[in-house]
């Protein structure tokens, strides 16, 4: 049995990621090295994973060792992209609509708790400021928009392969508001009005007033909490 591994860099900072040849067949080594303040459940990652392949949106996760330290799946080919353009926005529009419709029966994260775990490990005053408006802009959320959520759809963890995208790294995966998604597509890849409109119109059958309002909240809302993840973490 032959192997040939290689360790692929900027995938992530919280897992080393190889890419393993055996047999003349790719796969993917994700070694889990960092221990989040947010709580991780790796079953539960695999589990929303093998519903996404099963939804061509992920790759098909293989094995997970029995002590959750490292997972494995299929070698996924396509490139990283630094910008979207319309077509691709409605590409990854299409590939959130399949994401969101998938059944995922558990409690959903509570971003407010989160706010608030945050508030008793980060007590300089700027993170205080942060955590106190995005609290008070997740107040009346609509319950009807919690879906299963990728949660961290940044650059490196989306794949395009001709007219299609593929997710990866499915750790922070869970119910969430569909709004987090989405307004994390548009910091991420920096839309400018237009494309944020053509991702809305793409995303909805009927684009309303109110789901404006929603990205520019969530907006706000992600870009403060991954300022504090990053603060808490490294």
């Amino acid at each position: 049995m032959k192997k040939k591994i290689k360790k692929l860099e900027g995938q992530g900072l919280c897992n080393e990621v190889y890419k393993i040849n055996r047999n003349n067949k790719d796969l993917i080594l994700r070694v889990f090295k960092k221990k989040h303040n947010i709580s991780i459940n790796r079953k539960q990652e695999f589990i929303i994973q093998q519903k996404a392949y099963e939804k061509t949106l992920a790759s098909k996760p293989i094995h997970l060792d029995k002590k959750q330290t490292f997972m494995t799946c299929k070698y996924l080919k396509g490139i990283h992209k630094k910008s979207l353009s319309r077509k691709d926005i409605k590409v990854v529009a299409k590939a959130l609509k399949k994401l969101h419709k998938i059944r995922h029966n558990k409690k959903p994260y509570s971003l407010k708790n989160e706010f608030k775990n945050y508030k008793k490990i980060l007590t300089d005053a700027s993170s205080k400021k942060l955590i106190k408006k995005s609290i008070k802009l997740l107040k009346n959320q609509n319950q009807n928009d919690l879906v299963l959520c990728h949660n961290d759809l940044n650059k490196q963890n989306m794949i395009f392969n001709k007219n299609r995208v593929f997710f990866i790294d499915w750790e922070f995966a869970s119910i969430n508001n569909r709004y987090f998604d989405l307004a994390t597509i548009c910091i991420k890849y920096n839309l400018n009005k237009k494309k944020e409109k053509i991702l809305l119109n793409s995303y909805f059958t009927n684009v309303k007033q109110k789901y404006h309002k929603s990205i520019k909240n969530y907006k706000i809302i992600c870009t403060n909490y991954w300022k504090l993840w990053f603060k808490a973490n490294f």
